[in-house]
């Protein structure tokens, strides 16, 4: 990421509508009964960037293990403030060394686009492998190419997704897919104008460019916009596939 994005990410995100939204959508549906999760579920954070989803995977699971990796050091250093439960060590996606298997679950939350799905797959590989049968690999990955902005650009994003790519890339890993949608579609179209004035000029490589985040909402829209996010993850959980969206939410089944 360009230099202070993981500042203003630990700044913000325990707040931020779209953060807020990204986490309640991964514990209500690891929470279902279809999830399978055992009591003390083993639980793996594959970028687990400033910490902030491993606490509340703590909170939500009182996980028996919690790991999480990242290859920013000053990431983790955050990260162990935020979750000083967890294990915590500096890996990379694209090749970690977990030295282990047994998990219940992993997340990988907006991680495996920095580098692409192609580099990140003997990762993915790896993380499948750590897996117990019937555990779950939980994504979340930016939508549509055309998408690409300032703030990928801020973020160093290397690919943007489809639904049909990623349920290709579970498939791919030996994963079926148990849920599949987009996400952020009802507030797609502000996405997309919030983005309109750089989606022309954004320049890869462009050290100056600032993501989306350091563009504060006041409270109240923050909380009509995180309100927005709980609808549509309700749906999602119990099954519904979004059309469209600004992201692509996926969970995998090893068999």
């Amino acid at each position: 990421m360009n230099a202070g994005e993981f500042e203003v990410m630990a700044r913000v995100e325990d707040d931020h509508w779209w953060y807020r939204g990204l986490r309640d959508m991964v514990v209500r549906v690891l929470a279902t009964p279809r999830a399978g999760l055992p009591p003390a579920p083993r639980i793996l954070d594959a970028g687990c960037g400033t910490g902030r989803n491993l606490a509340a995977l703590r909170d939500a699971f009182q996980p028996s293990r919690l790991v999480g990796f990242d290859t920013s050091s000053e990431a983790l250093a955050i990260a162990a403030q935020k979750a000083p439960e967890a294990e915590l060590r500096r890996d990379d996606i694209c090749d970690p060394k977990l030295g282990e298997s047994g998990f219940d679950v992993a997340v990988s939350l907006d991680v495996i686009y920095i580098p692409g799905s192609e580099k990140a797959r003997p990762g993915l590989e790896a993380i499948v492998r750590a897996l117990r049968p019937g555990g779950l690999l939980v994504l979340n990955l930016p939508a549509y190419d055309w998408l690409y902005s300032e703030h990928d650009v801020a973020i160093h994003t290397a690919e943007r997704y489809t639904a049909r790519r990623v349920s290709q890339l579970l498939d791919s890993i030996g994963l079926d897919v148990e849920w599949l949608s987009y996400r952020l579609c009802g507030l797609f179209p502000l996405v997309v104008a919030s983005r309109l004035p750089s989606l022309f000029r954004a320049r890869p490589g462009d050290a100056e460019a600032r993501s989306a985040l350091h563009r504060e909402s006041g409270a109240a829209l923050n909380q009509i916009l995180y309100g927005v996010l709980r609808a549509e993850n309700a749906l999602i959980v119990r099954g519904t596939r979004l059309p469209f969206g600004s992201s692509v939410f996926a969970v995998g089944r090893k068999p």
